[in-house]
């Protein structure tokens, strides 16, 4: 712990934390480290053949015995990923073991590679690392006590004397004594060293690794949420619309049927004018519903937002729309007023679709309410627009001087929804009854402005109300 603590203080983050683990390579990996180990093997014994072949005979070791140390000394190899500190071990063993027995073996470049790799599997595939710590620190002990026997006392290791020439007979400023000492302590060193450091460098970049797939696969994550929540949006928007089609068009429906039902039998050409108008009004709905329901089938089939389900969706109503909107109100038996006050020549032409239809949609449902659940015969729908120090903003009010029509009520999705579509603005919303008589809702939506940073607008109160929309549901649906 104190080890952990000296690094993330001195290097933060470069490490994994203490408790996590490397996870097991896939058992490919592991039967082609087996097959890797017999290649070697069989390249070092050739290459040991080969020394024996242009090496004098005089002192040149058992060829059985040194087939025997090279395959002890790389078989080993094998298992280095699924018992990276066993392998350690057994290599250090056979690594000083044949060194004292066989030592022209030993040093040869295919045992010094197998003990190399061995050390820095180890450092990079061990699980637990404080086994491996105490592996790799009696290991390095081990070493240097046999480095240091070998040197002081090469007689009972070798059975003879270091050959090493007298200080006069050399070239070099150091006893040579020291300088072989000091030269094999410090290849040991960078023996030793660069494997643990290389370990570590491995053992690291599998945690870095794996902490970059962790992280793709929570952006996934986020990214298929983000994408369902996409289409949860979307079908509350068409639910939104199909709500705001049905109540305005069947609402036309019910109104113009009632009247052609009184009228019928005094007046049979104005019956036919309300039997057509009821006709249009439902071909209207019927051909807005399909639309929106063919965006439902279509995300069904391919998800949310595609190019061919947009091509495939009929146009969104806008403030275009509205003549037709009073149009169709005036035919239920309720005239419309059309009052529109530009604060610009032009402006609520030039607003976007996302405004302009949230303003159509809370005109129409304002109307329809009118038309529903109001004794009124007549109403005003104003469109407004002006400029304050926040920005430009658009307004929609309707009024009427009916009182609540008895026996009538709603669900609350309407007064609802346009509350939703104001939200959506940054806008506010004044829905109540009018004094002395009637009835008022009133959206006033901001502008997206053309610079960011600006608030979006306040509603002043006014006298004639001061009824909240959420107090107006319960007043009138």
């Amino acid at each position: 712990m104190k080890l952990q603590a000296l690094r993330e203080r001195f290097l933060p983050g470069t490490f994994p934390p203490p408790e996590w683990e490397r996870a097991q390579p896939p058992a490919a990996l592991l039967v082609r480290d087996i097959w890797v180990t017999l290649a070697v093997m069989a390249a070092a014994i050739l290459g040991m053949e080969m020394i024996l072949s242009f090496a004098p005979s005089e002192g040149a070791p058992d060829r059985l015995m040194s087939y025997l140390a090279i395959a002890a000394m790389t078989a080993p190899l094998a298992f280095r990923r699924r018992f990276p500190i066993t392998s350690m071990l057994v290599l250090s063993a056979c690594f000083m073991g044949f060194g004292i027995w066989v030592p022209q073996v030993a040093v040869q470049l295919a045992p010094q590679i197998a003990y190399f790799v061995g050390l820095y599997s180890a450092v990079t595939w061990a699980k637990d690392r404080r086994a491996l710590a105490m592996s790799l620190c009696g290991v390095i002990v081990a070493m240097f006590l046999w480095l240091v026997i070998t040197i002081t006392n090469a007689s009972f290791v070798y059975g003879t004397e270091l050959d090493l020439p007298a200080p006069m007979e050399t070239s070099g400023a150091i006893d040579p004594v020291f300088a072989f000492a000091g030269y094999s302590f410090m290849v040991n060193l960078f023996f030793f060293g660069g494997a643990t450091f290389l370990g570590l460098m491995s053992w690291r970049s599998a945690w870095q690794h794996e902490l970059v797939v962790d992280q793709s696969r929570q952006l996934q994550e986020q990214s298929d949420e983000l994408a369902r929540r996409a289409v949860i949006d979307e079908r509350l928007r068409i639910a939104r619309e199909l709500h705001d089609v049905v109540a305005h068009h069947i609402s036309a429906v019910g109104v113009q049927a009632a009247a052609a039902r009184l009228v019928q039998p005094r007046d049979p050409g104005r019956t036919a004018e309300l039997l057509q108008s009821i006709e249009g009004s439902a071909r209207q709905a019927v051909g807005e519903t399909r639309s929106l329901l063919r965006v439902l089938r279509h995300e069904d089939r391919h998800g949310s937002g595609s190019d061919e389900g947009n091509s495939r969706r009929a146009p969104e109503p806008s403030l275009h729309e509205i003549p037709a909107l009073l149009e169709q109100s005036k035919q239920t038996g309720v005239s419309i007023e059309l009052i529109m006050v530009e604060h610009q020549p032009g402006f609520l032409d030039s607003l976007g679709a996302g405004l302009s239809l949230a303003l159509y949609r809370i005109a129409a449902e304002s109307l329809a309410n009118v038309r529903q659940h109001s004794t009124a015969r007549s109403a005003v729908l104003s469109l407004r627009s002006g400029r304050s120090e926040h920005g430009d903003w658009v307004e929609v009010e309707v009024t009427d001087n009916g009182t609540a029509r008895q026996g009538t009520h709603g669900s609350g999705f309407g007064l609802r929804g346009i509350l939703e579509r104001a939200e959506l603005h940054q806008g506010l919303v004044d829905i109540g009854p009018r004094s002395p008589a009637g009835w008022r809702t009133r959206a006033r939506l901001q502008v997206p402005p053309a610079m960011p940073g600006l608030s979006p607008v306040t509603l002043p109160a006014t006298s004639e109300t001061n009824t909240l929309a959420s107090g107006a549901m319960e007043a009138r649906p």
